[in-house]
């Protein structure tokens, strides 16, 4: 068989439809076998990770003595892993942010770090303008056993009893961000390195637009009726997806500004 016929039959061979779709075939089986032995080696390999050494307080700095590694399946890391931090490069010189503590042995994760600058302009100091600080007294049992953690979105209650003993109840103000929960000496709860004592929350603070921080100190200026701002918890998702901070009951307005009057600037 000469060149010429040679070639003029690899030509027939590919240019027939039967053919390229049998090689077609061939290469997704090909590739479905790399991308799954892949998958496999990499599920059953075990891969070094680092991890606490010891509990790691809000806004600590993580040093290398507070950092492990430990070996741990690759299959945990693919299927549970989010946002795992797999190296140590990753961890040490950050600090944790604020609202989160890292527990003994646990690993790290990236939405629990933040850097050095981050750390420091976590403070409520920070209001933008137009806005203000606004604290309000908790306790252990106010902030459901010390769970309303700086970051969180939460709502406000408004509790009023007449001198008729009627009561006046309903949702305020709805998504506000805690900034920070302090204890009766000023120090951030989630802070502290003493394990063996309980939180005691004593005040949470949020960064509020003006209006609503006068509204509510006039509240708290009326001398009858019995009035109450209660905070009120929500779960994850209201936190990861908060709403626009707003008032949400206008006859709780009305009640606060009739029992005031009015000064002009």
């Amino acid at each position: 068989m000469d060149t010429e016929k040679l070639k003029v039959n690899i030509k027939r061979f590919f240019s027939n439809p039967n053919t390229v779709t049998f090689l077609l075939v061939i290469a997704l089986i090909v590739a479905v076998y790399f991308v799954y032995s892949y998958m496999v080696n990499r599920a059953v390999q075990p891969a070094t990770v680092p991890y606490a050494l010891q509990k790691i307080t809000s806004k600590k700095e993580i040093t290398a003595d507070l950092v492990g590694t430990v070996k741990i399946s690759g299959s945990f890391i693919t299927t549970t892993g989010r946002g795992l931090v797999q190296n140590t490069g990753g961890i040490v010189g950050k600090y944790v942010a604020e609202g989160y503590q890292i527990p003994e042995k646990s690993f790290f994760y990236t939405e629990q770090l933040i850097d050095e600058k981050t750390a420091e302009k976590t403070t409520v100091s920070d209001a933008p303008d137009g806005y203000t600080v606004f604290d309000l007294d908790v306790d252990f049992h106010s902030t459901y056993g010390c769970s309303i953690m700086p970051g969180n979105y939460i709502d406000l209650y408004f509790k009023a009893i007449d001198d008729n003993g009627y009561v006046m109840f309903g949702k305020f103000i709805e998504s506000l961000k805690v900034t920070k929960v302090i204890d009766k000496d000023g120090y951030d709860v989630f802070s502290l390195d003493d394990e063996t004592k309980t939180p005691q929350p004593k005040k949470i603070y949020f960064i509020v637009p003006l209006a609503y921080n006068e509204l509510l100190r006039k509240a708290f200026l009326i001398t009858s009726g019995n009035i109450e701002i209660i905070p009120v918890p929500r779960n994850a998702g209201y936190s990861e997806n908060p709403k626009e901070t707003q008032i949400v009951n206008d006859e709780i307005t009305d009640f606060i500004l009739s029992k005031s009057v009015y000064i002009a600037n």
